[in-house]
């Protein structure tokens, strides 16, 4: 039972490794985004373009592809940026979820999000730059608006009975399930 559990573990390690390698080689990662932790922005099935740049370059809003403490490979947003001599700690969150990601060093960032590629079902495609100025807005903007919704519903969790924050969690996911871009 327990090499059941260790061929996904080590599969996953393996990947990640071989995705360290390409992008510290100077070339563009570009991988299938699957879940639904970035809804509403990503669905499910865009191809992302990655791209391995200076930690000191990324901002609030910015999608970073990046190593958890557990080893997983995630994709989500930068939400809060600190500098803690002599590096960087993200703080990550994605879209869809009430609860912020464990803060990470720069030392598990592997690559930026730089490009989105959508193709809905009649197989016309859709390209974002998300290093164009409206995009990079965009971002920030949802950063600020994840976070908010993030403090405000554990605001709500400590006053509110259950009841209220199962209604308050269904008005959240209502509301940010639209899509801008």
């Amino acid at each position: 039972m327990k090499e059941k559990h260790l061929i996904p573990h080590l599969f996953i390690s393996e990947s990640v490794g071989i995705f360290e390698d390409i992008l510290r080689s100077g070339l563009s990662l570009r991988v299938k985004a699957t879940g639904q932790s970035m809804t509403p922005f990503l669905s499910g099935g865009e191809i992302l373009t990655i791209n391995k740049v200076p930690p000191a370059s990324l901002s609030i809003g910015d999608l970073i592809f990046f190593k958890t403490t557990e080893g997983v490979p995630l994709i989500h947003r930068i939400i809060k940026k600190q500098q803690e001599a002599p590096c960087f700690i993200f703080h990550t969150k994605g879209d869809s979820l009430f609860v912020c990601d464990v803060p990470i060093g720069e030392e598990r960032v592997f690559g930026k999000v730089c490009g989105v590629r959508r193709v809905d079902g009649n197989g016309d495609a859709e390209e974002i730059n998300m290093e164009s100025h409206p995009q990079r807005f965009f971002n920030y903007m949802t950063a600020v608006f994840s976070l908010a919704k993030t403090r405000l519903y554990a605001t709500a969790a400590k006053i509110l009975p259950l009841f209220l924050r199962v209604a308050i969690k269904k008005v959240f996911l209502q509301v940010f399930t639209f899509r801008l871009v």
